[in-house]
């Protein structure tokens, strides 16, 4: 190129106008992105080197941890070559109005007393989801057993209790039947329920208004604070920081703390260990998988608040063939009941059969193999699966493949020769294995925390 001709100035303002249009199509949801993208103001682009304009840290922070993958995409086009971002904060841009939902969890920030706050969160809290509604069962008996005290106060009383488990196992029930329980029975305490992508939310809103204090005032003047999902405080040091001092302050007190994730405290990436000490100081709880027979009284009980009746050995059906959560039973029920309803049709097995051929389809396609838990335990051993199945009986090979014959038994529903045939073993060795590890996790809670991470990776990957 000669020397007296100028590269155009690049409009990086135009550029960022075009660029929000994919990262808005990105990020798909529409409060995310007017939360966290919409206010982003381009400062400054030169050789290589952009600058952006954000209210304050921790906005630079959430972006730069959670959309900056996002952001780099969009931008790769017009601006090539490797892009350094950095972030200046101060400008104040007013990001659009957050959705009524969520405008009216900020407004409480500002206008209520803890009086009125459990006014609001009751709101919120869903009669239905209360300690009666609960089908209890094997998988969540102690969990339930443990929210239950938390509530009344009777017994021991868990602080925190942090209760963990997969989608739709009823963590969210538990809580809000939590809330139930004392509004019902212990007038004058005061709660605070809270999504963590609300408390997220509030946090930011506060911080942007410089009312940093009555962020605390709200979260720290309860007697029962409850928040799901608490998982999705990970990565987020300022807010982690901040319900440090708030966990410490009610903890003091001995106000009532509980917390709700997909994943057990020590397994949430992004977690300071400061929280997972404070999480795991109490009582830590799992939810399992719902066996056949609590997903049969699932049912049964959903079907309580219909008037339409089905035979029990369709509900039968549903629970035998359909293991996924409660959501996917209910939808189930839903579909036979419906066909009762509009078409006036006598559901039998073989009518259900046919109109929860998607489910049944998709259950089929989900279900846990031998295959997957032998790669699943391999893997984490550091093992090939050959070694799980071949002839060597060595310490370090014969305890993984027990694991995975007790998983295989627990996760599957084939017999004991089938499992003992895809170790290359008979089915005495497998009634063995099981046995053996069932009474070592039973005093062994390394191994049983083990047994659970596994359980959930295996089902979670189907």
């Amino acid at each position: 190129m000669p020397r007296n001709l100028k590269t155009a100035p690049v409009d990086i303002k135009k550029i960022w106008a075009e660029a929000k249009r994919a990262i808005a199509e990105s990020i798909g949801d529409v409060d995310t992105y007017s939360r966290w993208i919409e206010g982003i103001e381009p400062l400054s682009y030169s050789r290589g080197a952009l600058v952006f304009g954000v209210p304050d840290d921790f906005t630079a922070d959430w972006i730069k941890t959670h959309f900056e993958g996002i952001i780099r995409s969009a931008l790769s086009g017009p601006l090539p070559g490797k892009l350094k971002i950095s972030y200046e904060t101060g400008h104040c841009a007013e990001p659009p109005s957050v959705p009524a939902a969520k405008s009216s969890e900020a407004d409480l920030v500002r206008q209520t007393s803890p009086v009125d706050v459990q006014s609001a969160s009751c709101e919120e809290n869903n009669s239905e989801f209360t300690f009666s509604s609960f089908v209890v069962g094997p998988e969540n008996r102690f969990a339930f057993a443990a929210a239950y005290g938390a509530a009344t106060g009777e017994g021991m009383v868990p602080n925190p209790l942090f209760i963990y488990g997969g989608t739709s196992c009823g963590k969210t029930h538990l809580i809000k039947g939590i809330c139930n329980e004392v509004k019902a029975k212990r007038k004058g305490k005061v709660f605070e329920y809270i999504p963590c992508e609300s408390f997220l939310n509030i946090y930011v809103d506060c911080l942007r208004k410089n009312k940093h204090h009555e962020f605390r005032n709200r979260f720290r003047s309860v007697d029962f604070l409850l928040i799901d999902d608490i998982q999705f405080i990970a990565n987020a040091p300022r807010l982690q920081e901040e319900f440090f001092n708030t966990f410490n302050s009610l903890h003091r007190e001995n106000k009532v703390i509980i917390l709700a994730s997909d994943k057990m405290p020590s397994e949430i990436n992004g977690l300071e260990p400061r929280l997972v000490s404070r999480f795991e100081s109490g009582l830590t709880t799992e939810i399992e998988p719902y066996g056949e027979e609590t997903r049969l009284a699932i049912l049964r009980k959903k079907q309580e608040r219909h008037a339409v009746k089905l035979d029990d050995d369709v509900l039968k059906f549903v629970a035998r063939n359909i293991s996924s959560h409660a959501r996917k039973l209910e939808g189930a029920l839903n579909r036979l009941v419906g066909a009762v309803l509009y078409t006036k049709c006598d559901v039998t097995l073989e009518v259900a059969e046919k109109l929860l051929r998607p489910y049944l389809e998709e259950a089929a396609s989900n279900r846990v193999s031998i295959e997957k838990i032998q790669r699943t335990v391999a893997e984490h051993y550091d093992l090939r699966v050959s070694d799980l199945t071949g002839r060597k009986r060595p310490n370090n090979i014969a305890t993984p493949r027990m694991v995975a014959m007790f998983l295989c038994r627990k996760l599957t529903d084939r017999s004991l020769p089938d499992i003992g045939e895809a170790f290359g073993r008979n089915h005495a060795t497998v009634i063995h294995a099981v046995s053996k590890i069932e009474k070592d996790s039973s005093c062994d809670s390394s191994l049983s925390s083990l047994l659970s991470q596994l359980k959930r990776r295996i089902q979670s990957s189907v």
